[in-house]
């Protein structure tokens, strides 16, 4: 049976299929499940594991993040059309022990067809610092985060271990899962946040939705592609305590794609509007030199500018997605778009998507 609830786990499944790795030679004498925060994500909800062993100081995890499918019906169809749940799976179970953005160690995983036959267990990052989206992100924090991009994105660079896996999606499979989610999100999005828009950006929504395809295509196809975390922002990361180097997780969106769709998002999710405009540069500079000291040579910060520029302009079918997702929102996912969708717009300020959506069909070929 596969677990799909927390109240499944138990002394007897754990014992069962819990046999290799760290866990070799465990003998299970009971299981404690605990909540952790707000345990209802939007696309997967998780749970505290603390297991307890008949040798009690011995080698295994004290505790683990088990994670299960959200139980919230429309975030569910929602993961389940972005195949959110078999990339994580398939993240953990071939690339997560060694990936230099340091995720969660893999413990064990299941994904399947059927709805609901979705679980991993993982590392617990519970001894790190978390930063809050809505609270936003201290700069130097974000340089740390930045750096954890660039080594990851440095070792699987136009490389073989990325290219034409099986168990690894292409950034322009987005391209036959945008159009529907714009369709549907972009007029939700409309209603539950527009007031949000800014004016003079306001033309630039539909046809920026128009080009998400052909930008997806474009940046698979003719731009340099490495391991992409897809969903880089600062929920989905935290520092170690002593090192205080950023470490990865919730990677339900990776992909194999352009490094700047990471870069591009990680700033337009994290930095609050006034330090985009006035610091975005100079944090995209630092990921630059990160890239070339981790081993690229070959990409210099122009070509990374102006991916970053497409990789902007899909920001606008990013609202659609979060207008499905939020949509008729409560007073926490108000909270969040009010928090985090000015910060977008800063970021099209930065890269002037005004000019540049206008000139998408001829730069795209």
């Amino acid at each position: 049976m596969v677990p799909k609830q927390p109240e499944d786990l138990t002394r007897e499944w754990f014992s069962e299929h819990l046999t290799e790795g760290v866990f070799a030679g465990a003998d299970f004498a009971s299981v404690e499940i605990q909540a952790v925060g707000s345990d209802v994500g939007f696309l997967g909800d998780i749970c505290r594991v603390i297991p307890s062993y008949t040798e009690a100081n011995g080698p295994w995890p004290k505790s683990l993040i088990a994670k299960f499918p959200t139980v919230r019906q429309a975030n569910l169809e929602t993961g389940r059309h972005l195949l959110a749940y078999e990339r994580e799976a398939l993240f953990y179970r071939h690339a997560a022990n060694g990936c230099p953005a340091d995720p969660p160690q893999h413990y064990f995983s299941i994904e399947s067809d059927t709805p609901g036959d979705y679980l991993i267990l993982i590392e617990d990052l519970e001894g790190g610092r978390f930063v809050k989206q809505v609270d936003g992100l201290a700069f130097e924090d974000a340089i740390e985060a930045m750096a954890a991009l660039a080594r990851m994105h440095a070792h699987y660079w136009q490389s073989a271990d990325i290219k034409n896996k099986p168990w690894l999606y292409d950034f322009s499979q987005w391209s036959q899962i945008y159009p529907a989610s714009i369709e549907s999100g972009w007029p939700l999005f409309e209603r539950d946040f527009g007031y949000l828009i800014l004016d003079h950006l306001k033309p630039v929504f539909p046809p920026g939705n128009a080009a998400a395809a052909q930008l997806f295509n474009y940046l698979s196809t003719a731009r340099p592609v490495t391991l992409i975390h897809g969903d880089a922002r600062m929920e989905n990361l935290c520092f170690d305590p002593v090192s205080g180097k950023a470490r990865y997780y919730d990677w339900q969106l990776v992909s194999s794609g352009p490094a700047a769709y990471d870069v591009m998002y990680f700033i337009a999710s994290g930095l609050e509007p006034e330090q985009i405009l006035a610091r975005g540069d100079e944090l995209i500079q630092h990921y630059h030199k990160a890239l070339l000291a981790s081993g690229v040579t070959d990409y210099g910060l122009t070509d990374l500018k102006q991916d970053m520029e497409l990789t902007t302009c899909l920001l606008f079918g990013f609202t659609s997605m979060v207008g499905n997702i939020m949509a008729d929102p409560g007073e926490a996912e108000r909270t969040v778009v009010e928090a985090t969708f000015p910060r977008y717009q800063a970021m099209m300020e930065l890269f002037n998507v005004v000019d540049i959506v206008p000139e998408l069909h001829r730069r795209l070929g």
